[in-house]
């Protein structure tokens, strides 16, 4: 799901090895060499090593099938450390050697975790099964590291990983996207040897992020990234003489791959209990979710630093859950300010540098050094619009616990605290469907519009909205959505993936597997699926993403919805209610500001 922003960052510059946290030094004027704290690490694990030696070869996992890997380990002054070392490794459906310069995949992909390497860790990457220049066959391409043999390849490597004389036997992983959802899918079998993993816009209910709603999404990637034969193209050998003829042999064991269109994963698989008839009648989405394996994630000796950025779609939904449902002791949850994957402009803008908060992590847990990344506070997120001083923001838990849940009604004059006092509606057609993938939703055109009157001072969202909205249709189903923005005084609008969405034929409710924060759960079994009732007045409820957002004195709040044809056929009237027996309500967890 990441291959085309991966192309973006692996043509940017690599971020330098030191860098400095202006929010950091800001806040600690004349600090001390030694402070851990989210964003600034000093005098704890100073750079021991000046270079690395990348050599390339292969594993063979239980079934006698040959994976791909590069591995880093640090030099100084051209000397290989003597010394085990703990190892990070990533488990990458995207090509372990993407760039052009050979070490790109480790020094760019979001985690950059070369940068490890002067500080005492062993790095490698590991082509997916089926995929580049590892051996057998791959089923779903990014989508292929939820299916059972890529879980155990997983297992396998990180033992393998552990048991080598320069290895100190605690391993680690890192990555984003689909290689933050391979780490999940790896914690899922336990492996003795696995300490700690850093899964960024990962996977916890793949469900949640690929069907936003029961909405099913299109297919999203380019036919070069989404074909066997495009992706062999720009495939890596390994080290040695023989490495270019095992690449050939690898790729000929490639052409029984079945590509993601093949599949359909998310648009064409569209309720929790469906079926992928290419995959054999396997029931996809609780075979291809972390969260049917809840109680093992649970059971695991490993930390968890779940990571994700505001402005993206379903994909930061993993990290809400899996912080929710993992021991409190264990895990730790970071939300910054970008799109999809999106550390290097989080650095760029903030000061935070991700790899910072990697290096506290895996020092704590493959190191034992102790620097108190989990004493502190568990939650870190940053506030858009918030002071500079203040936009970063650490928290005990999460939903924040001074959130208060504030109604907002939908009247004929706007969007109010007051509760209408006679019914009334308004009405709009159904529209096309807005382009949505895992990443990003767009803003669906027409819909109708409420907004608050001018706010009397900064009003902090922070948390899940919830939507509670009645209509009445003649249509037999509709897919309903919700969208927020920041409305300045001139006009101008500003929204971060500040949505949520609904197919009414899935509003039944039910109750929720797994810690979902007391939001409206829908089961989006096939059984519970019902059609409307024309004309008649149903509501529907729905979370909107989470967010963290200062509405500025001045501004408005708007809240649009929207409606689509689930058939993409001729649009129909849709009516939102608003009145005393149908109460439409924008729910929002406003954060209390002392000053008011």
């Amino acid at each position: 799901m990441l291959n085309s922003i991966v192309r973006s960052i692996l043509s940017a510059a690599i971020l330098s090895l030191a860098q400095p946290v202006a929010t950091a030094y800001a806040a600690h004027p004349g600090a001390t060499p030694k402070l851990s704290e989210p964003g600034y690490y000093s005098g704890y694990a100073p750079a021991l090593y000046d270079g690395y030696e990348r050599t390339s070869f292969y594993i063979e996992v239980r079934d006698g099938t040959k994976l791909a890997v590069d591995l880093f380990r640090p030099t100084s002054h051209g000397v290989l450390a003597k010394g085990p070392l703990p190892v990070v490794w990533m488990n990458t459906p995207y090509n372990r050697r993407a760039g052009l310069d050979g070490a790109s995949s480790a020094s760019a992909y979001p985690g950059f975790a070369l940068q490890l390497v002067k500080y005492g860790y062993n790095v490698a990457l590991v082509d997916f099964r089926g995929l580049y220049a590892s051996f057998g066959t791959n089923e779903v391409f990014n989508f292929g590291e939820y299916l059972p043999s890529a879980s155990t390849d997983a297992y396998d490597m990180t033992e393998w990983f552990a048991k080598q004389p320069w290895s100190n036997g605690r391993i680690g992983m890192w990555g984003c996207s689909a290689t933050g959802g391979s780490q999940m899918q790896a914690a899922t079998t336990r492996p003795p040897a696995l300490k700690a993993i850093f899964p960024m816009s990962s996977t916890f209910d793949s469900y949640s992020f690929l069907v936003i709603g029961g909405v099913p999404l299109r297919p999203f990637l380019p036919p070069s990234q989404s074909s066997t034969a495009g992706r062999d193209r720009t495939a890596a050998p390994v080290d040695g003489p023989r490495g270019p003829a095992e690449l050939a042999r690898a790729i000929a064991e490639h052409k029984n791959n079945i590509d993601a269109p093949e599949v359909g994963v998310g648009y064409v698989i569209p309720f929790r209990d469906s079926r992928a008839a290419a995959l054999g009648g396997v029931e996809w989405w609780p075979e291809s979710s972390p969260s049917t394996h809840l109680d093992a994630l649970k059971d695991g000796d490993f930390g968890v630093y779940a990571t994700s950025n505001w402005d993206e779609s379903g994909t930061k939904l993993a990290a809400f859950d899996i912080f929710g449902n993992l021991p409190t002791g264990r895990v730790k949850l970071l939300v910054g300010p970008a799109m999809h994957c999106g550390w290097q402009k989080v650095w760029a803008d903030t000061g935070f540098s991700i790899v910072t908060e990697e290096r506290r992590f895996f020092d704590y847990w493959l190191k034992g050094i102790q620097n108190g990344v989990m004493k502190e506070a568990r939650v870190t997120y940053y506030t858009y619009n918030a002071p500079p001083q203040r936009a970063w923001q650490t928290a005990s838990t999460w939903p924040l616990p001074n959130q208060v849940e504030t109604d907002f009604y939908l009247t004929a004059g706007g969007l109010g605290r007051a509760a209408p006092k006679k019914g009334g509606q308004e009405t709009t057609v159904e529209t096309a469907a807005p382009k949505a993938n895992p990443i990003f939703v767009e803003k669906p055109p027409g819909g109708l519009s409420y907004e608050t009157a001018p706010l009397p001072h900064d009003l902090q969202i922070t948390g899940f909205p919830v939507m509670r909205v009645w209509i009445a249709t003649r249509a037999r189903d509709t897919d309903a959505f919700a969208w927020i923005d920041d409305v300045a005084p001139d006009g101008t609008m500003r929204s971060y993936q500040m949505l949520g969405r609904l197919r009414a034929s899935d509003r039944a409710l039910a109750r929720p597997p797994y810690n979902d924060f007391d939001l409206p759960w829908h089961s989006f079994l096939k059984k519970d699926a019902r059609p409307l009732e024309p004309g008649k007045p149903t509501e529907l409820q729905f979370a909107l993403l989470p967010m963290s957002y200062i509405f500025p004195a001045g501004h408005r709040i708007r809240v649009t919805l929207a409606f689509s044809s689930p058939s993409g056929g001729v649009g129909e009237p849709v009516s939102v209610l608003a009145g005393p027996a149908a109460l439409s309500t924008l729910t929002l967890p406003v954060i209390p500001d002392r000053a008011h």
